[in-house]
């Protein structure tokens, strides 16, 4: 028998298979043992969640099911528990520095496809990753230690370790845990001699830590708190990242070479939540209150990205300009205060209303010279922010005890503002700060059908959106700014239909989800004279596909957890306004199709010692970077702002096996068991004059040994 699962993904404790949302549910602790300890390694075993670039920490976008990362906010929301986490501003970075919390002190992952604007609200287009923090023991003094020591094939020696401890102040009613990590992460890109600062091994190196502190109350029997605090470090000299030429696209200097400059980033996030829970008698009222502050610093030589630009902005000769030096800043803070009124589940009438109000302030500072002569050709210091407030409610009425409906719906008030100062003002104008409101409202339908204890039917209808913003201009050849003044609302809509079930008396597991997007007016990134800003494309999308997962008990010790996804997202005419391209072209960094299996096996050795082995093969297909633009419509040539070429297929398996002896459990194992080279990310950049394409290498084999203790 399978252990039932209970997801919150709905805002509410309900079991897995009831739920009427496709949601996938993992534990971190099933797959760290096997030595994957990241979100993308999360991801990768999940139907229709798709993870872009490096192996760093930041710098990376998820995107799921169709709904790709275009613009410059986000397309899937992220929170931790009950606290919405990052950004939904258009010029804070927030797709690419989202927050990896799999190391920490985490009770499991919720992958929640569709859109999720009723319950999570803005940037949760195409669905919300969302992470459920550990319940801390009152009871009892508890705790765990883990380490993670590996070798990268073309790299060197990473370590990765962690603990944690949960204890009672007042037994039953008051609790504490502390737990955090350390990891060295040694790399494998070099960098070649040619480069601004010269040659230099495994530069795509970092370290990363991180504490997570959680305190839960219960001074009476209907009154509980819990409070969280998270603090997060990385540290980096450079990027996994490999230049290529071409077409067609291949290596510049090597499948592990680059030919970018030193770039050190440092990373750091800091939050702090409260929520307070009130249980009365008919339903709990809910209130969750966060703080959370970003700080994203950054300096590299981009002489080979932006050289070309500078000697056009300072009339030099081609070539002459030998070091571009850029610094970067991107803060954020964010408040964040949602109350919450839920009724008690009663099989009859069930319902929840609330409100949320979100404040969040970016500044965004850079600054980029060149050199020989110190030429400025960039000196920004863009403040930004936006302002919501949202009311939002849920109602849920059984038609019999068997079939069941919900319809949702928020509205959202929004406020943001940009203001911009640059010395030279050559690439962007000073902006006067530029103010925009908007109203959006959104929506969700669902129809739940269990015509047995074994299967439940849905049928849902949902809406998403991203916020509208003012926008950061961008200046012409002419002197003449080339970008829109407002970044519009984009919004979708979404049709699914959806099965869970089991079988052979619950030894198979099933869940089963089709769906259709219709996405309008979508907001995407501009480019001018390889610079870029904001804007919405002129064409609509249309998107479809499937998920499927299906975990199957072979024997009392062996289980088999397999998943397949498909989709198909394009252009429904011919795209003019943003970044060029026909109708009927892919959108970007979006795989067609994409499957795993995962093996388990679990067998006794002795009476006090018990053996495992764990099997992993993904596959994640080809997807295009960019567009290709060609003869449109109308007969006028489509010139493509962001170049396509394609990231081939893979496949990579990973293998671990191991003992458990009471408390304590050790393994070894092999990530990218064959070694396969693959690309995982990648962009084709437009440039004066050129395209620069770099693309992000698959982590090379890593052989490892994990050796966990818990207390």
């Amino acid at each position: 028998m399978f252990e039932e699962i209970t997801v919150t993904a709905s805002r509410r404790a309900i079991g897995l298979q009831d739920t009427a949302l496709s949601v996938t549910a993992i534990k971190p602790e099933e797959l760290s043992i096997s030595g994957l300890n990241k979100l993308r390694d999360v991801i990768e075993f999940s139907p229709g969640v798709h993870y872009a670039g490096g192996s760093a920490p930041v710098g990376n976008t998820i995107t799921m099911r169709g709904v790709a990362q275009a613009g410059r906010a986000s397309t899937v929301g992220l929170y931790i528990d009950d606290v919405p986490l990052g950004s939904s501003n258009s010029f804070a970075a927030g797709p690419t520095l989202h927050f990896d919390a799999v190391s920490g002190d985490i009770e499991r992952v919720e992958l929640i496809k569709g859109p999720q604007g009723t319950l999570y609200g803005s940037s949760s287009m195409g669905g919300v990753v969302r992470y459920i923090t550990k319940d801390l023991s009152r009871s009892d003094f508890e705790g765990d230690v883990k380490a993670d020591l590996s070798s990268t094939k073309e790299g060197g020696f990473n370590q990765l370790v962690s603990g944690r401890i949960s204890s009672p102040l007042v037994r039953d009613r008051l609790g504490i845990s502390v737990a955090g990590y350390y990891e060295h992460f040694d790399g494998f890109i070099d960098r070649i001699e040619e480069s601004p600062t010269g040659a230099a091994e495994d530069v795509d190196s970092f370290d990363r830590w991180g504490v997570y502190a959680k305190m839960a109350v219960n001074p009476t029997e209907n009154l509980s708190a819990n409070f969280l605090f998270v603090h997060t470090d990385v540290e980096s000299s450079g990027g996994n990242t490999v230049v290529l030429e071409g077409p067609p696209f291949v290596p510049a200097h090597g499948p592990f070479s680059t030919d970018e400059g030193e770039n050190d980033l440092n990373d750091e996030f800091t939050l702090y939540a409260g929520t307070l829970n009130y249980d009365f008698e008919w339903g709990t009222f809910i209130s969750s209150t966060s703080y959370q502050d970003r700080l994203n610093s950054n300096s590299a030589d981009l002489v080979a990205t932006f050289g070309s630009l500078i000697e056009l902005l300072s009339g030099q000769p081609p070539g002459s300009v030998t070091s571009a030096p850029f610094t970067g800043l991107i803060k954020t803070e964010r408040f964040v205060q949602e109350v919450r009124l839920t009724s008690k589940e009663n099989q009859s009438l069930e319902w929840s209303i609330g409100g949320i109000y979100s404040d969040e302030n970016s500044s965004n500072i850079q600054r980029l010279e060149g050199f020989p002569g110190g030429f400025l050709a960039l000196d920004v210091d863009l403040g930004s922010g936006v302002e919501e407030l949202a009311l939002f409610g849920n109602l849920t009425y059984y038609l019999a005890q068997n079939f069941d409906v919900t319809a949702g719906a928020r509205i959202a008030w929004i406020d943001s503002a940009v203001a911009l100062t640059d010395g030279p003002g050559l690439i962007v104008a000073d902006l006067p700060e530029t103010t925009s409101s908007d109203t959006v409202d959104t929506y969700s339908f669902t129809a739940r059908y269990r015509p047995t204890p074994d299967l439940s039917l849905y049928m849902r209808i949902a809406s998403g959106y991203r916020p509208e913003n003012a926008n950061l201009p961008l200046l012409d050849a002419m002197g003449n700014n080339a970008a829109p003044a407002i970044i519009a609302t984009d919004t979708l809509w979404s049709y699914e239909l959806g099965a869970k079930g089991s079988l052979a008396d619950n030894k198979v597991n099933y869940d089963l989800a089709l769906w259709y997007i219709d996405w309008t007016n979508l907001q995407v990134v501009t480019f001018v004279n390889g610079a870029s800003t904001g804007g919405n494309a002129n064409s609509d999308v249309t998107a479809y596909g499937f998920e499927a997962s299906l975990t199957t008990r072979l024997s009392d010790g062996f289980r088999l957890i397999s998943t397949l996804s498909f989709s198909h997202s394009t252009l429904d005419d011919d795209e003019t306004a943003g970044f060029g391209a026909l109708a009927g072209e892919n959108l970007h960094l979006l795989p067609k199709w994409s499957g795993s299996v995962r093996g388990i096996y679990d067998f006794p050795i002795t009476h006090n010692l018990d053996g495992f082995v764990n099997a992993g093969i993904k596959y994640v297909g080809s997807k295009d970077t960019g567009y290709e633009g060609g003869i449109g419509a109308d007969g006028s040539i489509i010139t493509p702002l962001i170049a396509n070429f394609t990231l081939d297929d893979y496949v990579a398996v990973n293998l671990s096996v191991g003992i458990r002896f009471d408390n304590i459990a050790a393994s070894v194992y092999a990530r990218n068991l064959f070694n396969e080279y693959a690309f995982t990310g990648g962009s084709a950049r437009p440039l004066v004059g050129f395209t620069r394409a770099t693309a992000n290498v698959l982590q090379p084999r890593t052989v490892g040994v994990v050796l966990k203790v818990d207390f």
